[in-house]
């Protein structure tokens, strides 16, 4: 799973296309933690229920690369930590990042202000995490060629659904094949 310039290039994409700032990226394997440049840094503790965090304010991620079960695992855990961090940018009108309506934004501050985390039961039918969920869920559609399940929400079906299309209308095919150009990630099945 050690792949940083795949890793990178992904993460290239996926702000291009939601045009925000590129978070920074730590990873953790081994008990050992290093920035995406392969540049060693402290190790850290993700809650028991997380294999990636996201630290909206300094626009960070945490992965644990331990916790994943597989390349495809991780690729669509980064889509909704990088869906986060386009969030608080777009909350916080940072950049360009145009990636909701403004009712959407209002509902999105609001419950940064009153998150409930992972280990908390229903914090996945909160509105940000059902926006990450669905965003994640379009890019392995539209770039893996697989669907992600979404079993675990089981509160907030229709909204859910609600986002995905939203998403769905909101990024065209040419965009998506536009910025994975830009980025120069290429993703090879073999590596699932």
């Amino acid at each position: 799973m050690n792949n940083m310039n795949t890793y990178n290039n992904y993460i290239i994409f996926l702000s291009d296309l939601m045009a925000i700032d590129i978070p920074i990226v730590i990873y953790q394997q081994d008990g050992k933690a290093y920035y995406g440049n392969g540049r060693k840094t402290e190790s850290f503790q993700l809650k028991p229920t997380a294999k990636a965090t996201t630290v909206m304010k300094e626009n960070k991620i945490y992965v644990d690369l331990d916790k994943f079960k597989d390349e495809i695992d991780l690729y669509l855990s980064l889509a909704h930590e990088v869906r986060h961090c386009a969030q608080y940018q777009a909350i916080n009108d940072v950049g360009l990042a145009d990636i909701a309506t403004p009712e959407m934004l209002k509902i999105w501050k609001k419950e940064l202000r009153e998150y409930k985390g992972s280990e908390n039961e229903g914090y996945e039918a909160q509105h940000i995490e059902l926006d990450a969920f669905a965003f994640a869920w379009f890019i392995g559609v539209s770039v893996f060629g697989m669907e992600l399940h979404l079993n675990g929400v089981r509160n907030g079906k229709q909204l859910l659904s609600s986002y995905i299309q939203f998403i769905s209308n909101n990024y065209s095919l040419e965009e998506l094949r536009d910025c994975l150009e830009y980025s120069g990630f290429a993703y090879n099945r073999n590596q699932a």
